[in-house]
């Protein structure tokens, strides 16, 4: 399997870079504002410039305003992006067999049968990259290799407007050297777990038994990264199905109180509900953190549920969302999914 990992570089702030060329060359920080007060909310992304003044995506706006007087502070347009996104979306599926969109900047490509080899590989991504900016005028980093995930660790290093690729005979050198925190889905804390134990790269994976790694990260957690470590990771890409209709809320001020957010996530479900013809047997809480960060609990259900009961289960979902985050939620949502008629247990008992 040959896989492309596209990331679109610091894509909110290059689309304004785009449609105002007078920015290119200064800090641009693209915030949400909350409206609470004049600069209360907090950084989308910034180009690089701004990087540099060390202004992150996550940071409150009053705090980057303090390391950045001179930046241009922009506020988010999010459907003027998404209509960029589509566009480059369209280009990129292009190219491969499989296309699966990760987020509104992201996207995995499976060249497997357009490409023989990893050489003609990279003249696929060169062509993709160069169509791109010349129809776009925007850039991308693109990551390749022999699974999705070796795809994206790859593009991250290789960042901005850049190329990298990990072949397969170079996956076992690549991920005997690899540090643990560059693992998608290995955070601080596992991170801080794997190597108190003394497994600070993903080759040193390979030297750990499996139940002694299940115990330190859980059963899933081990058997992903041990299919990594032995490059036999083979997640197909696969366009993402869109059944999910959602409704998200942002809350009166950031908090993890229980009592502050039911509230606001009655109404995100009351909303949700109101936009369906049936009865979800998915029900997923999605929490936006205070740095912007995006958790999420779900649970799929033998019949459909109304919606005093996605209530009490979406209470329950974050519950355990906050009893496993020390963050303070920004925004809370719900979405509901695989909708149906007439499969709720009221139904089957009549």
């Amino acid at each position: 399997m040959i896989v492309l990992f596209v990331d679109i570089d610091y894509f909110f702030a290059q689309v304004e870079e785009v449609l105002n060329p007078s920015l290119r060359g200064k800090p641009v920080v693209v915030c949400v504002y909350s409206g609470r007060t004049k600069d209360s909310g907090a950084v989308a992304t910034s180009n690089y410039q701004a990087r540099k003044l060390g202004i992150k995506a996550g940071m409150p706006i009053v705090k980057a305003k303090e390391l950045g007087e001179d930046a241009v502070f922009l506020p988010m347009r999010k459907e003027i992006y998404s209509e960029v996104s589509g566009r480059i979306m369209g280009i990129i599926s292009k190219y491969g067999d499989q296309m699966e969109v990760s987020s509104i900047d992201e996207a995995f490509l499976d060249i497997t049968r357009r490409a023989r080899d990893f050489q003609e590989a990279e003249k696929i991504a060169m062509e993709l990259k160069r169509e791109i900016l010349d129809k776009e005028k925007i850039t991308v980093t693109v990551g390749i290799g022999p699974n999705k995930v070796i795809a994206k660790i790859v593009a991250d290093m290789n960042k901005p407007n850049g190329l990298g690729i990990v072949r397969n005979d170079k996956v076992n050198d690549f991920v005997e050297k690899l540090d643990i925190s560059k693992v998608p889905g290995i955070g601080g804390k596992l991170e801080s777990v794997l190597k108190g134990q003394g497994i600070t790269t993903l080759g040193k994976v390979k030297r750990v038994k499996f139940e002694e790694l299940a115990r330190l990260v859980g059963k899933s957690k081990a058997i992903y990264l041990i299919s990594l470590a032995n490059n036999t990771y083979m997640e197909p890409v696969r366009p993402k199905e869109k059944h999910h209709k959602g409704r998200y809320v942002t809350l009166g001020k950031n908090t993890r109180e229980m009592k502050e957010i039911l509230p606001y996530l009655r109404r995100a479900i009351e909303e949700a509900f109101a936009k369906i013809d049936g009865l979800p047997r998915e029900i997923y809480v999605v929490a936006i953190m205070e740095d912007l960060d995006i958790v999420s609990r779900g649970k799929s259900l033998k019949f459909g549920v109304e919606e005093d009961k996605a209530l009490e289960i979406s209470s329950d979902l974050l519950r355990k969302i906050i009893e496993s985050d020390k963050r303070k939620l920004r925004r809370v949502g719900v979405r509901l999914g695989k909708v149906t008629r007439s499969s709720s247990l009221r139904d089957f008992l009549k």
